[in-house]
C-alpha cells in the first residue's frame, strides 16, 4: 500500500488493555446465552395502549469453532416482529466505539478490533411492524476476557528501537512471534501505523509471514521523527491466535552519511549531508566470495566480533584453505548472512579483491568509519555481480519503488 504517513498524532486512541496472551471469551451479564431479548425499562413489551406486539431483539456476537469471541467480526442483530433502528456500543466508561451499522442485513461492526479486558454495553433499538407498538430497546452488556497464554498474536521485534536516531536508509521492520496467515495481512496492516513531523510517502512490504517493513519511496529527510504505531490489541492473525497488545516506537532520522564502495577501483567514498568526509582504499570479495552488492542500511555496529568461517558455511576444518577463526575491530554490520565493514588482521594492506565478502579498511580507517555511521546509513558496493536480498539485513532499497509496493496488501493510490 502507498501511504502518506500522518504529519501529527491526533488519532483517537485506543481502548487497549495489555493482557496475558491467547483467545477471548465473550462473558454476558445475566445470561449464559450470546442473546437477549430483554427491553429496556419502558422498552414497551406491553401494548401501550395499542395493538401492536412490541419487537424482539437477539444479539450475537462472532465465535471461532472453540466457543471465543472474534474481536473484528461483525455482531449480529436479529429482529422479530419489528425493524432494526439503531445500535451503539460503548466501553465501560462510557465512551462510544466506532463502527458501522448495516440495519438491512442486522449487523453492527467496529471500526477497530474490540480491545480485550475491556467491559463493553451494546444497546440495539427496534420498532415494531404493526402500528401502536413502542419501540423495544436491548442492553447487552459484555467483556472480551483477557485470553490466556498460548494463543496471542505477539511481536518478536520492533526495529528500530524506542527513542533511536538512525540514518536516513532505515525502515521500520515489525516481526512477528507466529506466523501471520495470508487471509489476515490486510486486516493487520491496517493496524500498524506509521505518521511523521515531515510528510513522506511510504508503504508496508511482507517480506514474509512473519515479517513486514514500512520505507520511504526514497531516503528519510534528517530531522524527521518517526512514530509506528502497531494497534494489534484483539487484532486476529488468521491462525487462531488474537493480539493483546499494543505497541508504539518513536525514533528519529538523523544526519545523512552515505557510503559508496567501488569494488572495481577499491575505494569507498564517504558523505555526509552530501559533503565528501573521506576516500577510503578497501578490499572486497575474492573470485567465489564475491561482496554482496546494492544498498545495505546498517544494522549495528560493535567495537569486535569473532569472525569465523565456519559460522557463514565457508569452511569449518581448522587448517583449511579457507579457514579462519579471529576476533576482529570496528566491524559494521551490513547483512544477517554475516557481510560487514571492518578492519582485518589477515588482511591489512586493503587494496584488491581478496576478502571472504567482507568490504576489508586498514585499521585506522576503520576505527574512523565507525566512529562516523550509524544505523540505518545506507551502504552501497557497485561493481559486483548480484545485489543482496532485500531481507538479508534492512536491504530493503534493493527493491523499487514497484516492487516494494507490490508486496503490500493494499492497492496503491
Amino acid at each position: 500500500m502507498i501511504r502518506t504517513a500522518d504529519t501529527g498524532h491526533g488519532r483517537a486512541p485506543r481502548r487497549a488493555v495489555a493482557g496475558a496472551a491467547g483467545l477471548v471469551a465473550l462473558v454476558l451479564a445475566g445470561t449464559a446465552a450470546c442473546s437477549s431479548s430483554t427491553s429496556s425499562s419502558g422498552g414497551g413489551h406491553g401494548s401501550g395502549g395499542g395493538d401492536a406486539a412490541p419487537a424482539t431483539i437477539s444479539v450475537t456476537l462472532a465465535k471461532d469453532s472453540s466457543g471465543d469471541v472474534i474481536p473484528d467480526q461483525p455482531v449480529r442483530i436479529a429482529v422479530k416482529g419489528g425493524t432494526l433502528a439503531s445500535v451503539t456500543v460503548a466501553d465501560s466508561k462510557g465512551d462510544p466505539v466506532p463502527g458501522t451499522l448495516n440495519a438491512a442485513g442486522g449487523t453492527w461492526t467496529p471500526s477497530a478490533p474490540l480491545a480485550v479486558g475491556v467491559a463493553y454495553t451494546l444497546s440495539a433499538s427496534a420498532a415494531p411492524s404493526g402500528q401502536g407498538g413502542k419501540p423495544t430497546t436491548d442492553r447487552v452488556p459484555f467483556t472480551v476476557e483477557t485470553p490466556g497464554s498460548g494463543s496471542s498474536m505477539l511481536l518478536d521485534s520492533i526495529t528500530p528501537e524506542k527513542d533511536a536516531v538512525v540514518g536516513v536508509a532505515m525502515p521500520v521492520s515489525v516481526v512477528f512471534s507466529k506466523p501471520v496467515a495470508d487471509s489476515a495481512r490486510a486486516a493487520v496492516e491496517k493496524q500498524l501505523k506509521v505518521t511523521t513531523s515531515i510528510p513522506v510517502t511510504g508503504a508496508w512490504h511482507w517480506f514474509s509471514s512473519t515479517r513486514a517493513d514500512w520505507r520511504p519511496q526514497t531516503y528519510w529527510k534528517s530531522g524527521t521523527k518517526v512514530t509506528v504505531d502497531a494497534d494489534l490489541d484483539g487484532v486476529s492473525d488468521g491462525n487462531g491466535r488474537i493480539g493483546v497488545h499494543d505497541y508504539q516506537h518513536s525514533f528519529t532520522i538523523g544526519s545523512d552519511v552515505e557510503a559508496v564502495v567501488d569494488a572495481a577501483a577499491h575505494t569507498m567514498k564517504v558523505t555526509q549531508d552530501g559533503r565528501l568526509l573521506r576516500q577510503l582504499t578497501v578490499d572486497t570479495g575474492a573470485k567465489g566470495y564475491q561482496t554482496w552488492g546494492g544498498t545495505m542500511a546498517v544494522i549495528d555496529k560493535q567495537p569486535q566480533v569473532e569472525m569465523t568461517s565456519c559460522s557463514v558455511g565457508i569452511q569449518c576444518t581448522p587448517g583449511g584453505p579457507n579457514y579462519y577463526d579471529l576476533k576482529l575491530p570496528w566491524d559494521v554490520h551490513l547483512t544477517f548472512s554475516g557481510t560487514y565493514v571492518h578492519y582485518s588482521t589477515g588482511d591489512t594492506d586493503p587494496g584488491d579483491s581478496t576478502s571472504h565478502g567482507c568490504v576489508h579498511l586498514s585499521l585506522a580507517d576503520a576505527k574512523w568509519f565507525y566512529g562516523v555511521v550509524k544505523q540505518g546509513d545506507p551502504v552501497t558496493v557497485t561493481g559486483v555481480p548480484k545485489n543482496a536480498d532485500p531481507d538479508n539485513g534492512y536491504a530493503d532499497f534493493n527493491l523499487s519503488w514497484a516492487q516494494w509496493t507490490a508486496g503490500s496488501t493494499t492497492p496503491t493510490s
